[in-house]
């Protein structure tokens, strides 16, 4: 009872306070029951202080990482790098549109030009039948010590022919279609054409009887 007035920090009654005074046993109960009590009253006094200061703890841990979080996802980035990816997505994009209209500008080509040039290419290196035939004969059935076959040789001015046959002689150039180029007339044991057109090309040697002394082909890639 002596206990309940103290905790509360209330005067004890006169009568009380007179008996704990000339009693040294109740005296002694009073105080252990004050210390137990003081004690026990304490601890949750640190308990709750040690679990504030715990949550304190995860408050600002939780309001360090909110501050984080708003920084990046809302805080617009710095100009310099912003500008400089707008320039190099601006640069992609220009370069884009000059390879598209000029992708565009190809694509028309090669649906009308290049695939005429490569037909025609390949129409300019097709064999001729007649002359094909006639070098055949020439080649292989009216080899003669009489006719002498002629040596062709590409060279800086072009292409030389060189035979051992002597006399008037005419020399004649064709295309791979029959038609021909140039005939000259010459005394000499060599001659020389210049072209720039590849193709497949034959060629005439004939005397002054119009005979006929050998026929030949050569190309230019």
């Amino acid at each position: 009872m002596a206990a309940e007035y103290l905790h509360k920090k209330q005067a004890l009654p006169t009568e009380i306070q007179n008996h704990i005074d000339s009693c040294a046993s109740c005296k002694y109960e009073l105080i252990s029951v004050l210390e137990l009590s003081d004690f026990e009253a304490a601890q949750p006094e640190i308990v709750f202080w040690q679990s504030r200061k715990w949550l304190t703890g995860i408050a600002a841990v939780a309001i360090i990482l909110l501050a984080i979080g708003i920084y990046w996802f809302l805080v617009p980035q710095p100009n310099l790098p912003e500008k400089q990816f707008t320039q190099v997505i601006e640069k992609e994009i220009d370069s884009v549109k000059i390879i598209k209209d000029s992708t565009a500008e190809i694509i028309n080509k090669i649906a009308v030009e290049k695939p005429e040039k490569v037909v025609l290419a390949q129409a300019d290196f097709m064999p001729n039948l007649e002359l094909e035939n006639l070098v055949a004969r020439y080649q292989t059935q009216l080899r003669s010590a009489e006719i002498s076959p002629v040596v062709v040789e590409k060279s800086a001015d072009g292409f030389r022919f060189r035979w051992e046959a002597d006399g008037i002689l005419v020399f004649e150039i064709f295309d791979n279609k029959g038609v021909l180029l140039q005939s000259w007339e010459t005394d000499k044991q060599f001659a020389v054409y210049q072209t720039k057109n590849p193709g497949l090309y034959y060629f005439k040697l004939i005397n002054e009887d119009f005979d006929l002394l050998w026929c030949g082909s050569f190309e230019l890639r």
